[in-house]
């Protein structure tokens, strides 16, 4: 978690972190190709942000252009499970329930990855039958 978030071209992490804050985020993560090194030109931010309470939809939220955002509180375990093992913390104003929401969503996701790898397989397999 040493690692400084990386951004997009044009894109400056600190318009980021205060347009979240305003909006009531506590804490974010950068994830996809950017927190991974696989962008390219022109990727855009992809930014997952955690609200306490009841979360607001994000395309309510402001975000500078370039910024891709997606409300960690709505994701699906699959995405929010590498998020929260890959994604590099952009800012965190609530450390007890970023650790909380973060350890909870690494256990819950790990536990469950092999029925999604099963799962994956079993797809793959059934479009390869009907050719």
């Amino acid at each position: 978690m040493g690692q400084e978030a990386p951004s997009a071209v044009g894109v400056d992490p600190v318009e980021v972190v205060a347009a979240l804050r305003a909006a009531g985020a506590s804490f974010a993560f950068v994830f996809g190709s950017r927190a991974t090194g696989r962008s390219r030109a022109g990727s855009d931010l992809d930014v997952a942000a955690w609200w306490p309470g009841l979360p607001p939809d994000p395309w309510t939220v402001t975000v500078p252009g370039g910024v891709d955002l997606v409300v960690i509180d709505h994701l699906p375990l699959e995405l929010a499970g590498r998020i929260a093992l890959e994604g590099l913390l952009l800012f965190d104003d609530d450390p007890p329930a970023r650790v909380r929401w973060q350890a909870l969503t690494r256990k819950v996701y790990l536990d469950e990855e092999y029925r999604t790898e099963r799962s994956h397989r079993e797809a793959l397999e059934a479009l390869a039958q009907r050719g």
